[in-house]
C-alpha cells in the first residue's frame, strides 16, 4: 500500500491540511461533555456540541491558520427542544389519535427539506476561517427539486435511483455553499455516480460471498474493509470534483488506510470498552484531514487574502440570527 503522505507531500502544488488535535487533550473534553450531559439530563449537549466542535476546528489548519466554529450552544439548544417537542406531540397523537399520527409524518416528510436547509445554513454560517465566514444559499424549493424527488424515486426503482440520488444531493450541497463571496463548483456528474455505486455494489457482492466461504467468520474484517473501500471510493469522487475559485481538492483516502484506520479503532474501543472514544475520534480526524489537499497552492495565499478583503470592505453581523440546528 503506498504511502499517501508521501503522494501528497510530494507535489509542490499541493497544500495538505495539517490536524494537531491530541487524544489526551480531547478526553478531558469528552468526559466532561458526557458527564455534564448526563447530569443535566442532555441539555448541556447542545454546550458539548459547541466545545466539540470548536477543539477540532482549532486544531484544523491550512497553512497555519485554524479554521473557527462561531454557533451559540443556545441557538443549537432551541433547535433540540423543537425536535424533543415534536417527538412528544407525534407520541401522544400516535396513542390517541392515529389517523392525526398519520398527518405529523406526512407533515415532517414536507417539512423535512426546509429544516434540512436550515440546518445546513447554519452550519455554514457557523464555520469560518481566518475571519471569513462560510455560507450556504440553497432555499427549500431547490432542495425538493435536486434532492426530494430523488429521494422519494429510491424506493419505487428498487434503489436504481439510488446513484442519481447522491449525486443530486452532493451537487446541491456542494454548489450551494460558500466561503466569503466565492460560491464551491461541483464537476462530476450523474455517470460518474453510477460507476463509482457499481464498484461498491461489486465490493458488497465480494463481501457476501468472502462471508459465506469463511463460514460468517470473517465478517467483521470483510464488512470493515468493503465499508473502507465504499467511503474511500466516494469521498475521492466527491472532493476531486469540487473546486473553489481556481483551486482544487485532492482526496488521498486509500481502502488500505481507511480500513487499518477503522480496525484498530474498533479494536481500541472493544478492549477499553469505549474509553477510547476520544482516541478514535483523534485518529479518524488526522487521517481524514491529513490527507485531504488544495491545489495549485501558488493560488491559495492570494485567494485567501482577497477573501479577507472582502470581508473588512463588506462587514460582518456577529449577532446575525443564523437559524437553528435541530441535528443531535
Amino acid at each position: 500500500m503506498k504511502d499517501n503522505n508521501i503522494a501528497l507531500e510530494g507535489r509542490a502544488d499541493l497544500v495538505t491540511l495539517q490536524f494537531a488535535g491530541r487524544a489526551g487533550e480531547y478526553f478531558s473534553i469528552w468526559i466532561v461533555n458526557l458527564c455534564l450531559s448526563i447530569v443535566t439530563l442532555g441539555i448541556y449537549s447542545a454546550w458539548a456540541k459547541v466545545r466539540r466542535k470548536r477543539y477540532f476546528y482549532g486544531n484544523t489548519l491550512l497553512q497555519g491558520a485554524a479554521f473557527d466554529y462561531l454557533a451559540d450552544p443556545r441557538t443549537i439548544l432551541k433547535g433540540r427542544l423543537i425536535v424533543v417537542a415534536a417527538f412528544i406531540v407525534y407520541s401522544i397523537a400516535e396513542q390517541l389519535l392515529p389517523m392525526a399520527a398519520l398527518g405529523l409524518i406526512v407533515l415532517f416528510l414536507l417539512a423535512f427539506p426546509w429544516l434540512a436547509v436550515r440546518a445546513l445554513r447554519f452550519n455554514a454560517r457557523s464555520s469560518a476561517h481566518r475571519a471569513v465566514r462560510f455560507g450556504f444559499r440553497g432555499g427549500y424549493g431547490e432542495m425538493w427539486r435536486s434532492v426530494g424527488i430523488p429521494a422519494i424515486l429510491v424506493p419505487f426503482t428498487l434503489g436504481l435511483a439510488f446513484p442519481w440520488f447522491l449525486y443530486r444531493r452532493d451537487r446541491f450541497v456542494i454548489e450551494n455553499s460558500k466561503y466569503g463571496a466565492t460560491p464551491f463548483a461541483f464537476h462530476a456528474t450523474a455517470r460518474d455516480y453510477y460507476l463509482a455505486s457499481l464498484k461498491v455494489f461489486a465490493a458488497g457482492l465480494g463481501f457476501l460471498a468472502g462471508s459465506i466461504a469463511t463460514f460468517g467468520i470473517g465478517a467483521v474484517p470483510l464488512y470493515l474493509l468493503v465499508r473502507s473501500y465504499a467511503i474511500a471510493v466516494m469521498a475521492r469522487l466527491k472532493w476531486d470534483c469540487t473546486a473553489l475559485s481556481e483551486i482544487r481538492f485532492r482526496c488521498e483516502w486509500s481502502t488500505g488506510g481507511l480500513f487499518k484506520l477503522y480496525f484498530v479503532n474498533a479494536l481500541g474501543l472493544l478492549l477499553s470498552l469505549g474509553l477510547l472514544v476520544p482516541w478514535a475520534a483523534i485518529r479518524t480526524a488526522r487521517y481524514k484531514l491529513e490527507h485531504l489537499a488544495l491545489y495549485p497552492g501558488t493560488a491559495i495565499g492570494g485567494f485567501l487574502a482577497s477573501a479577507e478583503a472582502q470581508v473588512a470592505a463588506v462587514g460582518e453581523e456577529a449577532g446575525e440570527l443564523l437559524g437553528f440546528d435541530f441535528g443531535l
